[in-house]
């Protein structure tokens, strides 16, 4: 195979993936299951990266009709320079998601019922993974002027993957806990909830509740500052966890549904509930988060919760 030859193979490949980022504006990037509501690319600003795509596309189609691949090194620059830019682009986008999740809080229960369970569809990293194929693909018509240079590439990109991969699974491997400390960890935590809760300590209590729940409320301040009032009357004398009920992991994520009781005093009598909770883990069962169910269905969970497992109905 000639360099020409490699380059224009080269070239198409990166014609045929920035089709495909042009049409990922039509991919659902955020959706708000509490309003059955999904955003689209082209809802928010998706058309700017089409348009990007759209330079990648122009401009390697002006290459192909360039005979001899004249300037094509130079084109494959400018190729990797802006599928760059869209990577970085969907990179804080998704980051830029997260924080917001994470740092969220308004006194507006509007936006806190809209925002709740609020979750990242996969339209933003589909653009990622676009973009890197047209960027890896750029910078092997920029960087290669002979075919053996790819095939020791090729080699190298091989060994050092597979190296990596086999490093990886060890270091999980090593890090795995077994059952005993998974249930360890999590009877460990909820203790450390409970205590939190019996001590009237809201701002640690809130430490262990799942994020999209005191998204729901406001915020974690917020959260707080409604438990320090709720029970700023009520004397709680203990929260136990008595049964798990059913349990589902996939991958490092584990949903437990289980019964609590809690036991509190109301005027000189001595109450106990018992109610059924959720409790997740996305880290292997290393560090746990809680959700109460109270009176709300499976359905009523799931639209709050969407990464709630089938399995986990009640």
């Amino acid at each position: 195979m000639t360099l020409f030859n490699f380059l224009k193979k080269n070239t198409i490949l990166i014609l045929l993936f920035s089709i495909l980022g042009i049409l990922s504006v039509l991919l659902p990037w955020i959706h708000y299951p509490r309003l059955e509501l999904t955003i689209m690319g082209y809802d928010g600003d998706g058309y700017l990266i089409s348009i990007l795509f759209g330079f990648i596309l122009f401009l390697n189609l002006y290459s192909l009709s360039r005979k001899g691949g004249k300037n094509q090194k130079r084109y494959n620059i400018i190729t990797f320079a802006i599928s760059f830019i869209i990577l970085v682009l969907s990179i804080y986008k998704v980051y830029a998601f997260y924080q917001d999740i994470y740092s969220f809080q308004t006194d507006n229960p509007i936006t806190s019922y809209a925002g709740a369970g609020v979750n990242l569809k996969y339209g933003l990293y589909v653009i990622a993974v676009l973009s890197f194929i047209c960027l890896f693909l750029s910078s092997l018509g920029s960087l290669f002027s002979k075919t053996k240079h790819l095939l020791i590439f090729a080699l190298v990109l091989i060994f050092t993957s597979g190296a990596s991969y086999l490093a990886y699974q060890k270091i999980t491997s090593l890090d795995h806990l077994d059952k005993v400390e998974i249930e360890e960890n999590l009877n460990s935590q909820f203790g450390n909830m409970s205590n939190a809760l019996v001590s009237k300590k809201s701002d640690q209590f809130v430490e262990y509740i799942h994020p999209i729940i005191y998204q729901s409320i406001g915020g974690k301040k917020k959260l707080a500052e409604l438990m320090s009032e709720l029970y700023k009357d009520v004397v709680i004398k203990e929260t136990n966890y008595d049964k798990t009920l059913k349990t589902k992991t996939k991958g490092d994520a584990i949903q437990v549904l289980f019964l609590q009781s809690i036991t509190f005093l109301k005027g000189m009598n001595e109450v106990s509930n018992t109610n059924k909770s959720y409790a997740f883990s996305y880290d292997g069962g290393k560090t746990w988060s809680f959700a109460g169910i109270e009176d709300k269905s499976f359905e009523d969970m799931k639209k709050i919760l969407p990464e709630l497992f089938e399995e986990m109905r009640f």
